[in-house]
């Protein structure tokens, strides 16, 4: 099917439309274009990635990408460099800038190499970005172009067999060599224990975890069944109580809005091991509002370019021999919102924050259409901790609960 659409309409055809309608969908305003092009642009490139087997590459340099921005934000703290114009934190590199650019680098290098009218609307798309951040005040040049350098350098850099590359991977195996011998020790000693343990107790206890822990050591990556899914569908919350130590504590109303820009969705990476067991990473992509801020004693009360759950998941699937698969998944992970909060006549806080904890439960099923893509639907509920740092001064707390119905595809190699 999707061979089929590719022939008819042409990549480069695809992509142009792709990004075309996610301008024609938004209101004109400069900020609406630049935070949704710096989505569209590598979520196309993954696309486009995905059709010729390198899906997993792509995800692998955007992961990449995106803890070096965030470990960067985080660890430059106060100092001067991560300050942004409109007095938050947090504004070096802009990330906005730097998911941009790494989606046109991806396009210009792979799906759009041989279309040079193509490959320049796509940069101007990315410089876009980049210049919507100066103009709303979010970033200054030299974040911008911070973002840019890496955006381009996480996709260019971090290609299969680049040097910089195999550094790193060179590194890594040190560092594993090192894990495993520390790994080794610290298994005798617990099989050691497990023995003590298991000659107190019950005959068979140590052989039980032992085969555990073995059969979980020998599931390797090279076996495993990789699916990589994105979903959207409809969102809610519940009401839940904020917590604040100058306005105190209101039960708030909240309203996710599942369609407004940016519209609720999700992307997940799952390694299947056995059959019936995997484990895997997730991006969740929701919305909460204040119904009436004002009513609390705020001028914005909302977490609306994301309340942005990653986990780690463990999933568990029922696959026969028909078309329908029921799973059954949870997760752990962190709360990164983007928070929008302005106590009324203070201070606006905006940007993102590490804030707590994140659950999540899914239950659904997937239907195959061939050996690579399948369609799923599922419940998706979620429990996340929020403690938003104010400008403005002290803490806001709240705990916040989602309800989704999620509809997906799903690509396997």
């Amino acid at each position: 099917m999707l061979a089929k659409l590719l022939r008819t309409a042409g990549l480069v055809h695809l992509v142009l439309g792709a990004l075309l309608a996610v301008l024609l969908s938004l209101p004109a305003s400069v900020e609406r274009y630049g935070d949704r092009l710096q989505v569209a642009l590598p979520l196309i490139a993954w696309g486009c990635a995905a059709t010729s087997g390198d899906g997993r590459e792509l995800f692998v340099r955007f992961a990449a990408m995106f803890t070096v921005m965030h470990t960067s934000k985080i660890a430059l703290g106060d100092a001067p460099i991560n300050q942004r114009p409109n007095g938050g934190n947090k504004g070096f590199p802009s990330g906005h800038t730097a998911a941009a650019a790494f989606g046109a680098s991806a396009l210009v290098h792979d799906c759009l190499a041989k279309n040079p009218v193509a490959r320049t609307i796509v940069i101007f798309a990315a410089a876009f970005v980049g210049g919507s951040r100066i103009v709303v005040n979010k970033h200054d040049i030299w974040q911008v172009f911070a973002g840019g350098a890496l955006g381009v350098a996480a996709d260019r850099a971090l290609r299969r067999q680049s040097p910089a590359r195999q550094r790193v991977l060179r590194g890594l195996l040190v560092c594993n060599g090192w894990v495993l011998r520390g790994l080794r020790a610290s298994w005798a000693a617990l099989a050691g224990r497990l023995g003590a343990l298991g000659r107190r107790q019950k005959p068979g206890l140590a052989t039980a975890l032992a085969l555990i822990v073995a059969a979980q050591s020998l599931a390797t990556p090279t076996r495993a069944e990789v699916e990589v899914s994105f979903y959207s569908g409809y969102q809610s919350s519940p009401q839940s109580t904020i917590r604040s130590a100058a306005l105190g504590n209101d039960v708030v109303r909240w309203q996710g809005r599942p369609f407004d820009m940016p519209p609720y969705y999700g992307l997940r990476t799952t390694w299947w091991h056995s059959p019936h067991w995997g484990w895997g990473l997730e991006f969740n992509h929701a919305k909460v509002y204040a119904d009436d801020p004002a009513r609390y004693g705020y001028d914005q009360l909302e977490m609306t370019d994301g309340m942005n759950l990653l986990t780690a998941n463990i999933w568990r699937r029922w696959s026969g021999d028909g078309p329908w698969t029921p799973y059954v998944g949870a997760g752990l992970g962190l709360a990164v919102p983007h928070v929008e909060v302005q106590p009324t006549g203070q201070t606006e806080t905006v940007g993102y924050q590490i804030t707590g904890p994140a659950v999540q439960v899914v239950l659904g099923a997937s239907y195959r259409l061939n050996d690579r893509w399948s369609l799923f639907g599922e419940y998706k509920g979620s429990y996340s901790k929020h403690r938003i740092t104010l400008d403005s001064g002290g803490t806001l707390s709240t705990d916040i609960a989602t309800n989704a119905l999620n509809l997906g595809a799903s690509f396997r190699y």
